[in-house]
């Protein structure tokens, strides 16, 4: 429902989630659940509410959740992952908090690279694709939601390719939506549009289904893509979008 846009729905899935895992009393299941919910509050406008819950959660089960392996290791790395990129979502808003929150995101990136590392590995405990390599994938994003561009690209930069291809596709494809924003805002439109295209090859529904990013495709086009716009017009095509 996230990547469809239909956050009213989302939340409404997340909280039940949430419940659910209540009841069935697994740590692990209760952490995973509320990553849900703090990425459902947070696309849904409620950024403050998603960093809260997503801290306290982690706070309650952290201690549990690091006897429990790779699985518990991952979503409580999650939940922090989940934190940061409400803390960037308020840090671009014009909260009177926005620099702190700004502030506070590289801590809170940092707080999962360190479960990362604990880790060991890119893995995929309970489809979370959580590793070292998904913690740089999260610090561009957070990067992009902070528009912040130069920066994204650069980080982007430093992360191995063999480490990239190791995660799953959907997880690739989401980056590299993301490094096309992050191209955007930093003028290299045509690169953004070659980005898009990337991703499309990994994944096609991660940029001809998900609203936010046939957005980046109907902004680009309005901003213009140099030599690339032959290739942006083709991709608006497949995206159904009006020419």
């Amino acid at each position: 429902m996230i990547k469809y846009g239909a956050t009213d729905l989302a939340l409404l899935a997340s909280h039940r989630a949430v419940a659910a895992a209540q009841r069935c009393g697994d740590p692990v299941i209760m952490a995973s659940a509320a990553r849900h919910l703090a990425d459902a509050l947070t696309h849904h406008g409620q950024p403050k509410d998603a960093s809260r819950f997503a801290l306290a959660a982690a706070t309650r089960v952290e201690n549990e959740l690091l006897t429990r392996g790779p699985d518990g290791l991952s979503v409580l790395g999650m939940l922090y992952l989940k934190a940061a990129m409400a803390q960037a979502t308020i840090g671009e808003s014009d909260d009177r908090h926005a620099a702190a929150a700004a502030a506070a995101v590289p801590v809170l990136l940092d707080q999962a690279d360190e479960h990362a590392t604990h880790l060991g590995t890119d893995a995929n405990a309970l489809w979370t694709a959580f590793g070292p390599t998904n913690v740089r994938l999260y610090r561009v994003a957070a990067h992009v939601q902070l528009s912040q561009g130069t920066d994204a690209i650069a980080t982007a930069q430093d992360i191995p390719a063999t480490a990239r291809a190791g995660l799953p596709r959907e997880r690739r494809a989401h980056h590299l939506t993301d490094l096309a924003r992050a191209y955007t805002q930093a003028g290299h439109r045509e690169d953004a549009v070659d980005s898009l295209l990337d991703a499309e090859r990994e994944a096609a529904e991660e940029v001809r289904c998900r609203p936010r990013t046939k957005q980046l495709v109907e902004d680009l086009r309005l901003l213009g893509a140099g030599a690339a716009e032959g290739r942006l017009r083709a991709l608006a095509d497949r995206c159904g979008l009006p020419r």
